[in-house]
């Protein structure tokens, strides 16, 4: 079993986080992906906390019942944390 110092743990946690996305970015791509002609016409939020706040309301106010499950688990996961 290797012993990895503090230093190395970071840099082996952060190289994990870079090849996986985010259950957050999942979510956005799955949003824009799906929805994008229907809730996001002119507009394109970021992938912060902030826009993915404008992700969810606006799948909430434009989408399918669909849409609006992608949207509670959007606030869901933003709650949880990512």
């Amino acid at each position: 079993m290797m012993v990895l110092m503090p230093e190395q743990q970071r840099a082996a946690m952060m190289a994990a986080q870079a090849r996986a996305p985010s259950a957050l970015d999942a979510l956005y791509d799955e949003a824009m992906a799906r929805f994008d002609a229907f809730c996001f016409w002119y507009a394109r939020p970021s992938r912060s906390p902030a826009g993915l706040r404008e992700v969810a309301k606006r799948l909430e106010a434009y989408g399918s019942p669909e849409a609006s499950r992608i949207a509670m688990r959007v606030r869901h996961a933003l709650t949880e944390g990512g």
